[in-house]
């Protein structure tokens, strides 16, 4: 099956299983072997992607799930305005995500401060897609309120430019 998608910016055409998951996609298509972890089922939760924005665990997307979507992983992401945001509230609450998780959880971060979702439980329960026992539960739900500020400032800011 052929199936068009944006992955860190690149338009591709893919032909593929369409079961196939995203996981794999990435480590044979795209080379992201560092990036991308594939334990075949939410297992660890180590595979955090944006997918048209939200986060997924990319070893439980099917091919054909992608169809017409943009997709970005972590190596993308982290060269853009919205990483900055997310460490600075990493900073602020002087709470960090360990080296094995960290570019999940911040996948998963970005995705809740973009929809700036405030709700301590849904914050939550988004988070727990990461296995690891790394984080305190507060200083995650105080990292999204204070990136959901961080980026409403610099909205603001940029608003306000002639």
């Amino acid at each position: 099956m052929k199936i068009d998608c944006t992955i860190d910016g690149k338009t591709l055409t893919l032909s593929l299983n369409s079961d196939k998951p995203l996981s794999l996609i990435l480590r044979e298509n795209m080379g992201e072997e560092g990036s991308v972890n594939h334990c075949s089922g939410a297992m660890c939760g180590l595979c955090a992607v944006l997918v048209d924005g939200k986060a997924m665990l990319s070893c439980m997307v099917p091919a054909f799930e992608i169809r017409g979507k943009t997709v970005v992983t972590f190596e993308s992401f982290r060269r853009t305005r919205g990483m900055r945001d997310i460490e600075k509230a990493y900073e602020s609450v002087g709470a960090y995500p360990c080296p094995d998780c960290y570019a999940s959880r911040t996948i998963i971060f970005e995705s809740l401060i973009d929809e700036a979702i405030t709700d301590k439980e849904q914050i939550l329960r988004e988070l727990a897609m990461v296995r690891c026992p790394c984080m305190d539960p507060e200083d995650e739900i105080m990292i999204v309120q204070r990136g959901i500020e961080l980026r409403r400032k610099r909205n603001v800011r940029r608003s306000q430019l002639p």
